[in-house]
């Protein structure tokens, strides 16, 4: 298959990073259908993908009838069957957690067309822990988007062992169709490339305050003031929404138990989650925030 002959997507999964993921393809043409379990899942991203255009529309990103044309080209669906038929690729953008995602591919599957390129958004997963589960490893591999994919377009494209090569070629030229910036991973690496440089980053932060070296305002003001940049770790965290820095700290307790930061870490990081105050999305995180931001839950 070649870049051109992909004209409809699927995209597993009606959450933030789905819905983005979906309009990126809908605003370059492809029709796309996006599966979720729930009627109530699908009703948000609705509401959401409309935010999206709007958002893009009054920045001046795009005009407006382009914006109305590529909502028209996605489709929602609950059902698997529907979801899969005749499609040329899929995204799935579900939970990061490896028994979910081995489950949803096993579940698609046997649904998909023999000709569909099969790829994942995991972000910490790295894919040949679950390429078998969709039946065609050959045809598996990660595409990876950032947040908001529209603006920060770089795009991680990462093979595994058993992916043919061929269509991280194909990948590559859809991805610039679709005006993503490409970067093709030489192997498997959790975190990808941005992720794991910022991972690092935050982590470092965490420890620091949770060795009480330093409060929160005066960690991110260091970074901020040397770094001349207009948020600090914590900011950065308050954007990316506390429960996926939690998400992110209980795989590393997973796969490093020896290293006491992340637990410790969690732990601090604990209340604030209990008490709903998850970032930009909840209206407050470390700091907090008029209106919760484009990625609000609500």
């Amino acid at each position: 298959m070649q870049a051109q002959e992909i004209k409809k997507m699927l995209v597993i999964g009606a959450g933030l990073m789905g819905r983005q993921i979906a309009l990126q393809g809908a605003l370059f043409e492809v029709e796309v259908v996006m599966y979720g379990r729930s009627e109530i899942s699908l009703a948000r991203a609705r509401r959401h993908l409309k935010r999206y255009a709007s958002y893009l529309t009054q920045g001046g990103f795009i005009g407006s009838d382009k914006a109305a044309q590529a909502l028209k080209r996605i489709t929602l669906t609950t059902d698997p069957i529907v979801a899969a038929a005749n499609v040329d690729l899929v995204s799935e953008s579900v939970t990061e957690n490896l028994s979910l995602k081995q489950q949803i591919w096993a579940q698609f599957g046997p649904l998909l067309p023999a000709q569909a390129i099969l790829t994942t958004n995991s972000s910490m997963l790295l894919p040949s822990e679950f390429a078998a589960a969709c039946g065609r490893p050959e045809r598996f591999l990660a595409w990876h988007f950032h947040q908001l994919c529209f603006i920060k377009n770089v795009v991680d494209i990462m093979p595994h062992a058993q992916t043919d090569l061929q269509y991280v070629q194909t990948l590559t030229e859809f991805s610039r169709c679709l005006q993503l910036q490409p970067i093709v991973l030489r192997k498997e690496h959790r975190g990808y490339v941005f992720n794991a440089m910022l991972t690092n980053l935050l982590t470092a932060a965490l420890e620091l305050v949770v060795a009480d070296v330093a409060n929160v305002e005066d960690i991110d003001r260091a970074w901020k003031t040397v770094m001349q940049t207009p948020q600090g770790p914590f900011g950065i965290m308050d954007g990316v929404g506390l429960d996926t820095v939690a998400h992110i700290l209980r795989f590393g307790v997973a796969v490093a138990p020896e290293n006491p930061l992340y637990a410790g870490a969690l732990e601090w990081l604990q209340p604030k989650i209990e008490q709903g105050h998850l970032g930009q999305k909840t209206g407050r995180g470390f700091y907090s925030y008029s209106r919760p931001k484009l990625a609000s839950v609500s």
